[in-house]
């Protein structure tokens, strides 16, 4: 850091802070649209700034500022995200805030733990004590069972992390619920102070979700004059097919060191992603039993969690 950067943080720091600050906290869950929600932030930073929006949603810089993922095992955790959204607030003067990052609850799926993000309880203890004193609200999405195992599974292949799927779904399957997040969720925040949505709900004729999600954080913070188009919309990342899945199987243990990982990973998108070969089809892993019985435990959960909290 230069003398210039060091002064410019001292003054900062001695700025007070704006009247009427709060924030709304977009918590994921991951594969559910928040990079779309996050990019269609940053594309709408000047709007949002006239509004008196200030937003964080980028990942590495929000990865710099918290010293890697957030881990509230790591030391001073709690107070490297207080001064990171204390900063939005100081250099902007913007009272209101909408932070966006899916890694603040944990690992959907940790090894040798069963169930949905084993972590979580923890984790959101430590960004209720990061927020305290700040009116806040969270907003947190789920999805089918069965779609969000695969695209998780899917998601660590292309981080080079070698599992098969087998061993994966053996080990949650039987204890996957979103009902223990939430009741997570209502316990920490408060019942009145969390919004959960639906990725599965069919909003044909309605705000698609991301446009639904960022909708509802400017309505609670209060802002006007957004205008949210039909350009916010889930923007998927390339989803892998069969072929793709069963070369990174192949591949993966051969590589070594994350560059290796990395080269392989563009390739296999660019290649094999954007120019499916004839025949190829989306990968798919669970069998239709397995896949039946998620969609009906999914079904059963939906409605104990529309009878905790606001279900979008």
């Amino acid at each position: 850091m230069t003398i210039v950067q060091r002064l410019r943080g001292a003054v900062t720091a001695r700025r007070p802070l704006p009247p009427g600050r709060q924030v709304v906290l977009h918590l994921g869950s991951q594969k559910t649209g928040t990079t779309a929600v996050q990019s269609w932030c940053r594309e709408h930073t000047a709007e949002l700034a006239a509004a008196g929006v200030v937003t964080r949603t980028t990942q590495p810089e929000i990865r710099a500022a918290l010293g890697g993922w957030y881990d509230v095992t790591r030391p001073g955790a709690d107070d490297n995200l207080r001064d990171f959204l204390t900063s939005a607030w100081r250099t902007t003067r913007a009272p209101r805030l909408f932070y966006s990052c899916e890694s603040n609850t944990g690992p959907a799926f940790a090894p040798g733990m069963p169930g949905l993000y084993p972590r979580i309880t923890e984790n959101l203890e430590g960004v209720a004590r990061a927020t305290e004193g700040v009116p806040r609200h969270v907003q947190f999405t789920v999805r089918g069972y069965g779609d969000f195992l695969e695209s998780a599974y899917q998601q660590q292949l292309k981080h080079g992390k070698i599992v098969r799927f087998d061993e994966l779904a053996d080990r949650v399957v039987a204890t996957m619920s979103w009902r223990g997040v939430v009741e997570e969720l209502v316990r920490v925040f408060g019942a009145e102070h969390v919004t959960v949505y639906d990725y599965d709900r069919d909003r044909t004729g309605h705000r698609p979700l991301v446009g639904q999600i960022v909708t509802d954080a400017l309505d609670r913070l209060g802002a006007t004059g957004v205008e949210i188009g039909d350009e916010a919309s889930r923007r998927t990342n390339t989803r892998y097919t069969q072929r793709m899945a069963d070369l990174s199987l192949e591949v993966l243990p051969l590589l070594h060191g994350a560059d290796e990982r990395a080269a392989f990973h563009r390739f296999v998108t660019d290649a094999l992603g954007r120019h499916p070969a004839p025949g190829d089809v989306p990968a798919s892993f669970l069998d239709a039993g397995t896949a039946a019985e998620l969609a009906e435990r999914y079904t059963d959960d939906l409605a104990a969690v529309g009878s905790l909290v606001e279900l979008r």
